[in-house]
């Protein structure tokens, strides 16, 4: 009986979760002056952490196992291979406070802590711009970082990371990767994206 009463206390809890990502959302996209995202595709998170809106032209795909590390990967076959827009969230990132030799704990310090720990799988990792106040994730600051690389099986692009650091002990990654001529072509709709994530958790 109890355990039937918490089952429907969940359900009406992201019911109301979920509407009121949608109210949200719209007047995010209203304020901005952007295009309706109505017909957009909702992709909610599982573990029940996040939701985030995406385009039709794109396929979600969660996490594929255990060890996979990225939450949701949004795609598109037809797109060059270099086309990717990934998520990781972890709600309770213990390495935040073990990441870098002892630096200040701060938004900015665990990207470039992350961001040298992913240099090495590449044969070209060069920083194109950062930005240390980029936009808020619904209502957390964000720091982002653009890089160009060439993996070791010469295929190169450009990549943004935005991080944001959710209630002093979460980390949340959103990746977009693309071709450098495709990349800033592709940006307002990823800016769309990034601005429709809604945390729950």
């Amino acid at each position: 009986m109890m355990y039937n009463c918490y089952i429907r206390m969940r359900s009406k809890l992201l019911s109301i979760y979920l509407t009121t990502s949608i109210l949200f959302v719209l007047n995010v996209q209203a304020a901005h002056g952007q295009d309706p995202i109505e017909d957009w595709q909702t992709f909610v998170d599982p573990a029940g952490r996040f939701t985030v809106f995406y385009p039709q032209d794109l396929q979600a795909q969660g996490k594929e196992n255990f060890l996979s590390s990225n939450d949701l990967t949004l795609g598109n076959s037809s797109y060059p291979r270099e086309f990717k827009i990934t998520i990781t969230y972890n709600d309770d990132d213990s390495s935040l406070l073990q990441y870098a030799e002892g630096l200040e704990l701060s938004p900015e310090n665990y990207l470039l802590g992350l961001e040298n720990q992913l240099k090495p799988s590449y044969q070209v990792y060069n920083l194109v711009s950062d930005t240390s106040d980029s936009d808020d994730l619904y209502g957390f600051p964000t720091v982002s970082n653009t890089v160009d690389f060439t993996s070791h099986n010469g295929e190169s692009g450009r990549t943004m990371n935005v991080l944001a650091v959710i209630n002093g002990k979460g980390s949340f990654m959103f990746s977009y990767s693309n071709t450098v001529e495709a990349f800033y072509e592709y940006l307002p709709t990823v800016n769309q994206i990034m601005k429709s994530v809604v945390i729950l958790k």
